[in-house]
């Protein structure tokens, strides 16, 4: 049963399935095939709450799941970028017209 998120720094408790993301991870065939006189099969579920999902997702080899920070893509790097350098702009613009102002 699904209660909290996935990432262990997190506390967030699972309530809604519109909230973070779900995971639903199934066993690599040669585990499944060691596996075939259990009962219960070895899938996994994880949740991890919308904060969480921004910045890190769940890595899978087919027996064990890992917590795994997510690489910023190039989009929001440049995305980044272009806003510290407005922000930059607009600030020498309110120096430069604060100080022609008090001329």
């Amino acid at each position: 049963m699904l209660s909290k998120c996935a990432n262990p720094e997190c506390c967030e408790q699972f309530l809604y399935l519109h909230q973070g993301k779900l995971f639903h991870l199934s066993p690599t065939p040669d585990l499944q095939l060691l596996n075939e006189d259990a009962c219960s099969p070895l899938y996994e579920r994880f949740w991890l709450c919308a904060k969480c999902a921004e910045k890190v997702t769940i890595s899978w080899d087919g027996r064990q799941a890992t917590v795994v920070k997510l690489l910023r893509s190039d989009k929001s790097a440049d995305a980044d970028a272009q806003r510290e350098s407005i922000v930059k702009c607009n600030r020498r613009r309110r120096a430069a017209s604060a100080s022609h102002r008090g001329r």
